[in-house]
């Protein structure tokens, strides 16, 4: 019987021959919406689209549905539990996002450097003057909350740069291209050390408002703060008092609790005005390459899951973990 897969992920036209060459029945919608609230759900073996579509009231559509996937990494917005009592696989695009996210991250740690914000003001009111206050990376601490693929990848590129970089994770164990890891009991200590802060964990109950007042103080005065992960990994209210008071010397923010919540940054954020604030729209994975690699994913698992070796597919997500 041929399998049944719906899909808002835009695949190649070389990808949907190959899996109906293995007997997939693909069906591309354009939107979200219209996957939502089309009657082919109800008959769908496989869906794949982000993570706003898989709520339970259209799952409960989904009679014959035995695996999802989110093109994306983040899956704090899935019903888990639910999923979980139906069996269903959920699996999602972690390993894509490395080689892309450690750019953006590069990118927006040079513009803080650099002071990249009045360079391109001045260039725009046609002053030829020299930004105050541009710094070096060579020899400052990038330190890594979290170590994943996507930290992994911006620490060896920041070894070009001659920077030290640690990391903290559940285990403390070495990881490759960390200088020293440490564990989330050592986090205030960590703090200390940092030039850059670097967010690149998941969003779990044990991650929301993790940076808090008490580790803000930790921090030096000098350091920036590069979140591309959640922004309810820190106390917003919190982070947006010390960049305006300047008791942290900035930030490079590609998320927000707002905009993880609408979609968008509101015009009426306060972070907008922020002169030592870099603002860019959830877009760090963006490039040409992502697609590459979330696609190589994504055709693995189609063809394991065909041939019936689910133990084979790859990211496959822990329910109880929330990512």
């Amino acid at each position: 019987m041929a399998v049944k897969l719906l899909s808002t992920y835009k695949f190649s036209t070389e990808d949907i021959r190959e899996m109906e060459r293995l007997g997939v029945r693909v069906t591309i919608f354009e939107t979200r919406e219209d996957l939502i609230q089309s009657k082919e759900v109800e008959n769908a073996d496989v869906i794949i689209s982000d993570h706003r579509a898989f709520q339970q009231e259209m799952l409960e559509r989904c009679r014959n549905l035995k695996w999802i996937h989110v093109p994306h990494v983040g899956i704090e917005r899935l019903p888990m539990q639910y999923l979980k009592r139906r069996n269903i696989i959920v699996t999602n695009a972690r390993g894509a996002g490395g080689v892309p996210i450690s750019e953006h991250i590069v990118f927006t740690m040079l513009m803080l450097a650099r002071r990249g914000r009045d360079i391109v003001e001045n260039q725009l009111t046609h002053q030829w003057k020299g930004p105050a206050g541009v710094f070096n990376l060579y020899g400052k601490t990038a330190g890594f909350l979290g170590t994943g693929d996507i930290a992994t990848e911006t620490a060896k590129r920041l070894k070009a740069f001659g920077m030290k970089t640690i990391g903290i994770n559940t285990s403390g164990k070495p990881v490759e291209y960390f200088d020293e890891v440490f564990t989330m009991e050592s986090l205030n200590e960590f703090l200390t050390l940092c030039d850059f802060l670097v967010c690149t964990l998941p969003l779990t109950d044990k991650t929301e408002n993790l940076i808090g007042k008490e580790q803000f103080d930790c921090m030096k005065e000098t350091a920036y703060i590069i979140n591309i992960s959640r922004g309810a990994v820190f106390d917003e209210k919190v982070l947006y008092d010390y960049l305006k008071k300047r008791k942290i010397a900035g930030a490079a923010l590609d998320v927000f609790t707002e905009e993880f919540r609408l979609g968008y940054l509101p015009k009426e954020s306060p972070f907008w005005d922020l002169e030592n604030c870099i603002i860019t729209p959830h877009m760090a994975g963006s490039g040409d390459i992502w697609n590459h690699f979330s696609s190589k994913i994504i055709m693995k698992n189609v063809k394991c899951f065909c041939e019936n070796r689910i133990d084979e597919m790859i990211n496959i997500r822990d329910y109880d973990k929330g990512y």
